[in-house]
């Protein structure tokens, strides 16, 4: 397995990880409060928060309270090049959840991590910006198995010695040559069934989603525990999932 990066500019760590933390906590944080989840002294989370709130990167709420400011809604917008294939999964991604009772999700490969561009969990309408629980979990899901077994096998081993890999259950797979043989079984199967390796009795199924010139953009999946899991066959789960792939009219340039 790859080995961790070591921070190279630890101000720039301890910021980016400042707003990431809020950004993951759904509501704003006083300055205490970070500094306790941050581990870190008061006057250093102080000088962070007033250089993120002088450039914009946060702001403040009737309670004094800190919270992503504007300019990270400005550069999000620009980074957000996956707009369109969420407004073309929408309706599909809908179908498919109301259909088999499941969370859907649409995933691609963005710097080496499993990027999650719509989620939709049933009793939910609309598709919105999803979280990012699963970055790190390419080789744990049926969505990342399916999108690492579209790489060419020399693109692909070469990802997976850069980068690490957790053991997230007992039976999370995290060695290099046999996700490499498994990727191979799901190239030839046409799909990744993945059971109990990113969550303790969740299992995932994926498909890849695939362009007019045949190239894999991304992987659309349902996942749910195993009381929901079990209401429906593979072949009924994969069925779905095909009818909701024809749906889908995207452009991957």
């Amino acid at each position: 397995m790859g080995n961790e990066h070591k921070p190279l500019i630890q101000v720039v760590e301890r910021a980016l990880e400042l707003m990431e933390m809020l950004a993951g906590s759904g509501e704003s944080m006083r300055a205490t409060d970070i500094a306790r989840r941050m581990e870190l002294p008061l006057q250093t989370v102080n000088n962070l928060l007033r250089t993120l709130y002088r450039r914009g990167y946060l702001s403040q709420d009737s309670r004094r309270c800190y919270r992503l400011g504007p300019q990270c809604f400005y550069l999000g917008s620009f980074a957000d090049r996956w707009s369109a294939l969420r407004d073309a999964v929408a309706v599909p991604l809908a179908q498919l959840v109301e259909t088999t009772r499941l969370t859907g999700f649409v995933g691609v490969i963005e710097n080496d991590k499993l990027l999650c561009v719509a989620l939709l969990s049933p009793g939910r309408k609309n598709v919105g910006a999803p979280p990012q629980f699963w970055a790190d979990e390419l080789h744990a899901t049926a969505c990342g198995r399916v999108l690492l077994a579209a790489l060419p096998e020399s693109e692909r081993r070469k990802l997976l010695a850069r980068t690490a890999r957790r053991k997230l259950t007992g039976r999370t797979v995290v060695d290099g040559d046999e996700l490499h043989r498994l990727c191979r079984q799901v190239a030839e199967a046409g799909f990744a069934e993945v059971c109990d390796e990113s969550r303790p009795e969740v299992s995932s199924l994926a498909i890849p989603l695939a362009g007019t010139d045949g190239r894999t953009y991304a992987g659309l999946a349902i996942s749910g525990g195993d009381r929901q899991w079990r209401q429906m066959t593979v072949e009924e789960k994969l069925e779905s999932l095909h009818v909701a792939a024809a749906g889908i009219s995207y452009r991957n340039f």
